[in-house]
C-alpha cells in the first residue's frame, strides 16, 4: 500500500510539498493509512507515499452486475493541509479512447468541488465523522452502479458531459477501456493491472460472449476478439473461448442451415488467423 517514491505524472503533484512525518498532519494521514489498511475492500487498491503525505492514487474494481464490473477506474486523491477540515481533492483519470488520448476530471457531476458532490449525493462531508475509506467505498457503489445514465452518475465520461448509453454501450467502453489500461496502465499499477485482468480474464470474456448471444452485436464480437488477444498477451488462456464459439455455432445449425454456418466458421478463422 505505501510506496517510496510519489508517481511524477499524479494530478496534484504541482500543489503536493514534503511534510515532516513527525507534524500532525502526517499524523492524521497515518491514521487514514491503518483504517484502510484494515478495512479496505478487495475490489478496491490504494497506493499511498511515504515522500507525500498529502498524496493518494486509488484504484476501484466496478463491482459484478454493474456495466462497469471488473473494470478498474484510477482516481488521484489529494489531501489539504488542513483535512480533514476540507474534504480531500479528487481527479478520476479517463481515457479518450478516440484519440488515444489520456484526459480526466474531478469526481463531481459537474463542478470541481467533493463538497457538492457529497451535498448532491446526500452524503456532506463531516470533519468528525467522515474519512478517506468512506469516500471510496461512496464512490464505488454510488458512482459504478448499476444506472449509469442517470444524472448522479459520472462515469464514464470520455466524450465529456454525463453518458446517457444504455447498460451495454457502457459495458463495451468498459471492455474498450480495459485493453487501453493493460497497455498502458498508471505508474505502480503494472502489476496490479495485469494480476487482476489475468485473474478475471475468464469472465470478462463469458460476459462479452453472453451479450453478443443476446444481440448478435457485430461491435461487440470485435471487441470480444481485441480483449481475447490482449488477455492471451497478458498471460491469460483463453484459447479455448475460441473453441467453444465455433462449437456452439456448428451445433446450433440445422442442416439447411449448413452453408451459413460454414461461412461464420470461416469468418471465425479467419479472424483468428489475423489476430495469431
Amino acid at each position: 500500500m505505501i510506496s517510496c517514491h510519489y508517481p511524477f505524472d499524479h494530478r496534484f503533484v504541482t500543489k503536493s510539498k514534503r511534510i515532516d512525518p513527525e507534524s500532525t498532519f502526517a499524523k492524521k494521514i497515518q491514521l487514514e493509512w491503518e483504517i484502510l489498511e484494515k478495512h479496505l475492500p478487495c475490489s478496491i487498491f490504494v497506493r499511498a507515499y511515504q515522500e507525500r503525505f498529502d498524496l493518494m492514487r486509488v484504484s476501484i474494481a466496478g463491482l459484478e452486475g454493474t456495466p462497469y464490473c471488473h473494470g478498474l477506474f484510477f482516481f488521484d486523491i489529494f489531501f489539504p493541509s488542513d483535512y480533514p477540515a476540507r474534504s480531500p481533492e479528487i481527479f478520476y483519470q479517463s481515457y479518450d479512447l478516440n484519440s488515444n488520448h489520456r484526459d480526466g476530471r474531478v469526481v463531481s457531476p459537474s463542478l470541481p468541488n467533493f463538497n457538492q458532490w457529497y451535498k448532491q449525493t446526500s452524503r456532506k462531508w463531516n470533519p468528525k465523522q467522515s474519512d478517506i475509506l468512506q469516500v471510496l467505498v461512496s464512490i464505488q457503489q454510488h458512482v459504478l452502479n448499476g444506472k449509469p445514465y442517470a444524472k448522479e452518475s459520472l462515469l464514464p465520461t470520455f466524450s465529456g458531459g454525463h453518458l446517457k448509453k444504455s447498460n451495454k454501450e457502457v459495458f463495451m467502453l468498459n471492455c474498450a477501456a480495459m485493453i487501453y489500461t493493460l497497455k498502458f496502465p498508471p505508474r505502480h499499477f503494472k502489476d496490479l493491472v495485469e494480476g487482476h485482468f489475468r485473474e478475471r480474464a475468464h469472465s470478462i470474456l463469458l460476459i462479452c460472449k453472453a451479450q453478443m448471444n443476446i444481440n448478435n452485436d457485430k461491435a461487440l464480437t470485435q471487441l470480444f476478439f481485441k480483449l481475447l488477444k490482449a488477455f492471451e498477451e497478458n498471460g491469460a488462456y483463453c484459447r479455448h473461448h475460441y473453441d467453444i464459439a465455433l462449437q456452439e455455432e456448428e451445433s446450433s445449425g440445422h442442416p439447411q442451415e449448413t452453408s451459413q454456418s460454414n461461412g461464420f466458421t470461416l469468418k471465425f478463422i479467419n479472424k483468428l488467423k489475423n489476430l495469431l
